[in-house]
């Protein structure tokens, strides 16, 4: 009887240890962005690529505008569209190089997904960019729209894409804008690739956002069902799978400070209308 109770203790405390494991706690809502907007300012475009560095985020539409959030006073900073970007701005994520030393935020790359599988990178300030370099995949061997992801840590560049049919994330050495050739254009080949694995059993993908060895891809449109996934870099395996179907909101950019995982949604026909939630990081 006793070594029964032992083991059933042993049980129960394995089954804890993976519970802890879990890397994301339940979601909460964090703000609406229409909430914070002055009414004299116009938001065109619906809400696509989503991107913090220290206590600004910065939310961008389709067809390049964005708007500034102070995330630590939840208050509205400005908003400026991208110098040359016409595209749809699937995804945004933030790197490590700075234009220059004037420069008050590293460079942003901004998934251009207009069927040129670029990426637009731009130096930016609260009152508007400039676009200072642009990244493209000349692979042959990837179908349809793809999206672009920067690593911060490992100064790596993902593209997020489909292959034969299989959703893959592809990784590339971050291109220095050193790199760029005299028309300010870095062109990947299959061959430059550092890596690759399936992305996991994603319907239709929406932004991506990779975050110490992990990838967070939401996935969806309502009324289909949307999720988010949760893979592991390392092993491939997903780690976790939320449905977050009950909001129905179209997921779109995710974004990592401090300790949180933020998503942000674009509401149907409502351009200011951007919700956002956050999700509590199990490390």
């Amino acid at each position: 009887m006793r070594l029964f109770i032992c083991l059933l203790l042993l049980l129960l405390r394995s089954g804890s240890a993976v519970a802890q494991k879990t890397p994301l706690a339940e979601a909460e809502r964090f703000i609406n962005v229409a909430e914070l907007l002055p009414e004299n300012v116009e938001i065109n475009g619906s809400t696509q690529g989503f991107a913090i560095y220290g206590r600004y985020a910065f939310s961008v539409h389709d067809k390049g505008q964005c708007v500034v959030i102070d995330m630590k006073r939840r208050k509205f900073v400005s908003t400026f569209t991208l110098e040359g970007n016409t595209g749809h701005c699937n995804n945004a994520s933030f790197g490590v190089e700075h234009y220059n030393k004037q420069s008050a935020f590293p460079l942003l790359y901004v998934t251009e997904c207009r069927g040129e599988r670029a990426c637009y990178v731009n130096d930016i300030s609260f009152e508007g960019s400039r676009l200072v370099q642009k990244i493209f995949y000349d692979g042959a061997d990837i179908a349809g729209p793809a999206d672009w992801a920067v690593d911060r840590r490992r100064r790596l560049i993902y593209l997020y894409c489909t292959v034969d049919n299989v959703r893959t994330l592809k990784w590339f050495a971050l291109p220095r804008l050193a790199d760029s050739d005299s028309r300010g254009e870095v062109h990947l080949k299959a061959e430059d690739a550092l890596g690759s694995m399936p992305a996991g059993d994603i319907s239709i993908p929406q932004g991506s956002h990779i975050h110490r060895h992990r990838a967070y891809l939401p996935d969806g449109i309502p009324p289909r069902p949307t999720r988010l996934h949760v893979t592991d870099l390392k092993t491939g395996k997903q780690l976790m799978l939320i449905d977050i179907s009950h909001t129905g909101l179209e997921p779109e950019g995710v974004a990592t400070r401090g300790r949180w995982l933020y998503l942000s949604y674009h509401t149907p026909r409502d351009s200011r209308s951007n919700v956002i939630d956050r999700f509590r990081i199990r490390r």
